[in-house]
């Protein structure tokens, strides 16, 4: 007798419906592959990956171009086509061609100013995954240009100042951390 074993889908991480928000865009196509690499043998065909894609597109203008995506399958051979393709159609659709330039001028507009660095860093990344850069110094380069002055000049007197960039957002996480706890240290004594 033989067992059939039923792959199981790994529902953490699902992807949220589109709308058809070009801000969001890129997010959610990321987070759809991200799905399919986790489920892989579940998702192990185009047709199953081009359809579920599809069914996360029910809501404002990507669910009319999910229906139209329906309608100009019907007919075809190779019903659905490749993922391949559906991800190149989506992102002539909903991913601007200048996204990186747009991307690259917020960076250079982006400030820290009043905000946590927590925060900071979540846009910049989000930036920098659009913008497509990858070279530590000039990530680094562009991380400092928004980054509160304090900060920076407590980086440059660091030691050795780390030139990977995960490393040096690390080390500027632990400066952050180490002034926070200076000030509320301060601010508790001086309340005494």
């Amino acid at each position: 007798m033989s067992h059939v074993t039923k792959e199981v889908e790994l529902c953490a991480g699902a992807p949220v419906a589109f709308d058809g928000n070009i801000r969001k865009a890129l997010r959610w196509l990321h987070s759809v592959k991200a799905y399919f690499t986790v489920n892989a043998a579940v998702y192990s065909t185009d047709e199953k990956k081009v359809v579920t894609a599809l069914a996360y597109m029910t809501e404002g203008m990507a669910s009319s171009w999910s229906d139209t995506f329906y309608q100009l399958c019907e007919g075809r051979t190779a019903k659905y086509g490749t993922w391949v393709d559906l991800e190149k159609e989506f992102r002539e659709m909903f991913i601007p061609a200048n996204a990186s330039i747009v991307a690259l001028n917020k960076i250079q507009k982006l400030k820290q100013l009043g905000r946590s660095l927590t925060s900071y860093i979540a846009e910049f990344c989000s930036l920098v995954a659009v913008a497509n850069v990858k070279e530590s110094h000039v990530l680094i380069h562009m991380f400092n240009l928004g980054l509160n002055d304090d900060l920076v000049n407590a980086v440059h007197l660091m030691g050795e100042i780390p030139t990977d960039f995960d490393k040096y957002i690390t080390a500027v996480i632990k400066i952050d951390s180490n002034i926070n706890r200076g000030k509320t240290t301060i601010a508790l004594t001086r309340a005494n």
